[in-house]
């Protein structure tokens, strides 16, 4: 694999930085989401990556996404509105794309990568949490469409999605099974909650669902009937890479805040990025910040060969998630009484970062994952 980026990816990274610097940090968007910055994401063109050009992409490498996604997450502080930004790309918009069929894609791709039609996922359920394949909610066959019935929550962009790619059990014996369907907001009987009150990211609104009888139409299936499951870890895959890879550019961006602060704040009459104790956290956020980007990479370039990347995404999310959490925590001890003020944004990044333990499966589950998918030593 060759490391060295191409000068159209350089130009592409830094069209992206400009732009997040400009347009993305204004302070009264910082914890909430705005249709007006969505309105400019989806003019500059960010939503269609890795879409081809037929429905308004840019038909780009999934590598070339991920450069494109870190130089997001370092250039905009507003942690909240990427993580909409990325459940609307690599959730929706992109299983849309590479398991849609023609007819769907024709009939949401095109919308979606402009930014007229906001996409979420409906996996989680309230019962069912990390043992996904619990989930109750289900779908029952009639002559010309499928009704789905049940409930999903804490979905990320619910209260602001057009379209959801939900997953549901369309058959019990001889074992489980479940599809994902399209359901749009507007079908009668999509009930969608109040947005949840968060301690971070609350520029992404995040909301409970409800499906009362919904009548979804039989093109909506994405991909087969009973295929579900293979969607689903697919989608995990995609989500594991694509919604951590901004966390290394937001460890780049906190890891030079914290250098510069250091180098400014004198103590004892020096600058304290002298003190052994806080130049060595600076030196762990560079280690970090090294080791998660090859691995990004490395995820990317799999993706592009077409292979299979899931142990990989699972020991991405289960580091980058640990080294981002324990970045903003050290960036707050250098800071100081000054880290926990809201002035100086630390402590929002912080707020913002403890959640990516938990969302896309929980490093426990990950470690579960690792684990089982260890080759023996026979096969090393």
């Amino acid at each position: 694999m060759d490391f060295e980026l191409t000068s159209d990816q350089i130009q592409l990274k830094q069209e992206i930085i400009n732009f997040a610097r400009e347009n993305l940090n204004e302070e009264e968007t910082l914890e909430e989401f705005s249709y007006e910055v969505w309105k400019k994401i989806s003019e500059f063109g960010l939503f269609g990556l890795t879409v081809p050009e037929e429905y308004g992409g840019l038909n780009e490498s999934f590598l070339t996404a991920a450069v494109a996604i870190e130089a997001l997450g370092y250039a905009c502080k507003n942690n909240g509105l990427v993580f909409v930004i990325n459940n609307h790309i690599w959730v929706a918009l992109n299983l849309i794309n590479l398991y849609g069929t023609k007819e769907l894609k024709e009939k949401y791709l095109a919308d979606m990568v402009c930014g007229n039609r906001i996409g979420a996922i409906s996996l989680t359920e309230a019962d069912a949490g990390s043992d996904a394949m619990n989930m109750s909610s289900s779908v029952s066959e009639e002559k010309d469409y499928y009704v789905l019935n049940g409930s999903k929550m804490f979905i990320s962009n619910g209260p602001i999605a057009d379209l959801f790619i939900v997953f549901a059990v369309t058959a019990v014996k001889p074992f489980k099974q479940i599809t994902a369907f399209v359901v749009e907001k507007q079908f009668p009987g999509v009930v969608i909650g109040k947005n949840i009150e968060k301690m971070g990211l609350n520029a992404c609104p995040t909301s409970e669902i409800t499906f009362n009888n919904v009548k979804i139409p039989k093109e909506n299936i994405l991909g087969r009937k009973n295929m579900g499951s293979t969607l689903m870890t697919n989608a995990l895959e995609w989500e594991r890479c694509y919604e951590f890879a901004p966390h290394v550019g937001a460890m780049q961006r906190i890891m030079e805040t914290s250098l510069k602060y250091a180098e400014d704040r004198m103590q004892f009459g020096q600058p304290i990025s002298r003190f052994q104790a806080v130049s060595h956290k600076i030196s762990e956020m560079k280690i970090a910040i090294e080791l998660s980007r090859l691995m990004l990479y490395k995820i990317a370039w799999l993706k592009d060969q077409g292979k299979s990347a899931f142990l990989e995404v699972s020991i991405f999310k289960t580091y980058v998630s640990e080294q981002y959490i324990k970045t903003c925590k050290n960036a707050l001890q250098i800071h100081g009484a000054y880290g926990y003020t809201k002035e100086y944004g630390i402590e929002r990044e912080l707020r913002d970062a403890i959640a990516c333990d938990i969302y896309s499966g929980t490093a426990e589950m990950q470690k579960n994952t690792i684990f089982t998918m260890i080759p023996s030593v026979d096969n090393y």
